[in-house]
């Protein structure tokens, strides 16, 4: 049987080598660049599934009592439910670097407990609650996957008495920090330091005379220069001028070692210059015979 042949329907007329159809024609989908129409349906979509998702929280949470608050500690306790089964519930918290009594307050205040979720540990919010502790310095907290805690804080140590602007004395730490609740009458036995920003620094100062335990002994009362240097008053002798917080290790050195060999702070002067990184000078105490300049180390 003979093949029937379809006649041909002929399109609209004009010219193919123009990209766009004629003037008035309606543009179909496929003149539609693919990356613009990808882009519209993707949007599409999301609105679409925001709204309903939006929907459906609020239809779930009028049934479960109106409440949205409800809903997301529901939403929570399901989480850690799905936590634990995965295994990262907590199950050690280490306190270190604290004594026994120190260290269960860091865990009371800490805010986390063996079983829980360790996704909500923040370890942030963990350092700020242990650092509010009187007794706690600087603090680090790690958190070690899957389930462990690690909560590592400085005790705070008193280190020297300062007196700001006012008369009152005040117990400082390591840091330069004051303690809330300590009487200075049980630390008169620490070195004084004197000066609005001599507590900032005192650290720099006590550290390095712990060097030389004679000098340490010796060191009654300290006071701040400038906000750059030290006048220390040793006891039965006489006030050090120390200079600037860079060079303070190596003029005690010098010092402890004159000390040693000429016991220079056991001479009848009143103030000894021990800025000058070679030489030593000292002014006599009035009527006291003439001391002649040490040499440094």
């Amino acid at each position: 049987m003979p093949k029937v042949k379809r006649p041909r329907i002929k399109g609209p007329d004009y010219d193919d080598d123009f990209d766009e159809a004629p003037r008035g024609r309606p543009v179909a989908a496929r003149d539609i660049p693919y990356s613009v129409a990808w882009f519209r349906d993707r949007a599409a979509t999301y609105a679409l599934g925001t709204i309903i998702c939006g929907a459906a929280m609020l239809a779930l949470a009028a049934w479960m009592g109106g409440s949205l608050g409800a809903f997301g500690n529901r939403f929570g306790n399901g989480v850690d439910v799905i936590s634990r089964s995965a295994g990262l519930s907590i199950k050690q918290i280490n306190v270190v670097g604290l004594d026994p009594l120190v260290e269960e307050k860091a865990r009371q205040v800490a805010g986390v407990h063996i079983g829980g979720n360790i996704l909500t540990a923040d370890p942030y919010t963990i350092k700020q609650r242990v650092e509010k502790l009187e007794a706690v310095s600087g603090v680090k907290v790690h958190r070690f996957w899957p389930n462990q805690i690690t909560i590592i804080a400085d005790p705070r140590e008193p280190i020297a008495l300062w007196q700001g602007e006012g008369d009152d004395w005040r117990v400082i730490d390591q840091r330069g920090r004051t303690f809330a609740e300590v009487d200075p009458q049980q630390y008169l036995h620490l070195p004084r330091l004197v000066g609005p920003d001599a507590a900032a620094s005192a650290a720099t100062l006590v550290t390095a005379m712990a060097e030389y335990p004679d000098l340490a002994a010796r060191m009654e009362t300290a006071y701040r220069v400038g906000g750059r240097r030290w006048d220390v008053k040793f006891r039965a002798g006489a006030n050090v001028a120390l200079p600037e917080d860079v060079k303070l290790v190596e003029a005690l050195g010098a010092l402890n070692m004159m000390q040693a060999r000429t016991r220079v702070l056991d001479l009848p002067v009143t103030r000894i210059d021990a800025r000058h990184p070679e030489r030593f000078a000292l002014r006599p105490t009035p009527g006291a015979p003439t001391v002649p300049p040490a040499g440094g180390a």
